[in-house]
């Protein structure tokens, strides 16, 4: 749930009577999740009515899922004439007090991929799962890093979700006849959310043989 209280101050600019002062709420994603109208009738959260100034009570609760982040408040207000008012935007940022870290479950890496003959390539696909009690919704992004087996550690590359905790990342794999592309490739799977934290680190590995 998404609660606060919010209010703004209108001038009639000698137009006519309001018809409404509203405000629209979207959420970090871009999408439209709720419309709440603002009061001036002194009844509470308003406090004097007839004042100009226009107050709500804001309480979004139909979230399947938290997201985290920036959401963006646009205000506007029309008269009984049909005239609208200017358009005022503001930020809000929503957080999450008791954020759990997400969870790398568990990873499908084959043990070995043979390089195919020169001139052919084969599709490599590795995939993890992730899990975050606080909602699917609050993975940010899950990476991998690659360590070659002479050591050297290749930088992040970023892995595509399915919507379902499942994590994927395929490339082709060619002919090398460089002595350090067989042998065991290590990879390091993180899992980052919406509040930034980290996943523990999860290892698994590949090695990678000669042609058959």
């Amino acid at each position: 749930m998404i609660t606060f209280y919010t209010s703004v101050t209108t001038n009639l600019n000698e137009g006519a009577q309001l018809e409404y002062v509203r405000c629209s709420i979207t959420d970090p994603l871009g999408n439209s999740i709720a419309s709440v109208q603002l009061f001036d009738n002194g009844t509470l959260p308003d406090t004097t009515s007839g004042d100009g100034k226009y107050s709500a009570i804001v309480s979004v609760s139909i979230i399947n899922c938290l997201i985290v982040g920036v959401y963006n408040l646009e205000y506007i207000a029309l008269n009984t004439s049909g005239l609208f008012s200017n358009q005022i935007l503001s930020d809000i940022a929503v957080i999450n007090s008791a954020n759990v870290p997400p969870v790398i479950t568990g990873t499908n890496l084959p043990d070995s991929v043979a390089r195919p003959i020169p001139g052919d390539s084969t599709l490599l696909t590795i995939s993890v799962n992730v899990n975050d009690s606080d909602g699917l919704c609050d993975l940010r992004e899950v990476t991998f890093v690659t360590v070659r087996p002479n050591g050297v550690t290749l930088p992040p590359i970023p892995m595509s979700g399915n919507g379902n905790g499942e994590f994927v990342f395929s490339n082709y794999v060619s002919f090398s006849s460089d002595p350090t592309s067989y042998g065991y490739f290590k990879y390091t799977f993180t899992a980052r959310d919406r509040s930034n934290v980290l996943s523990n680190p999860v290892i698994d590995s590949i090695k990678f043989v000669q042609p058959q």
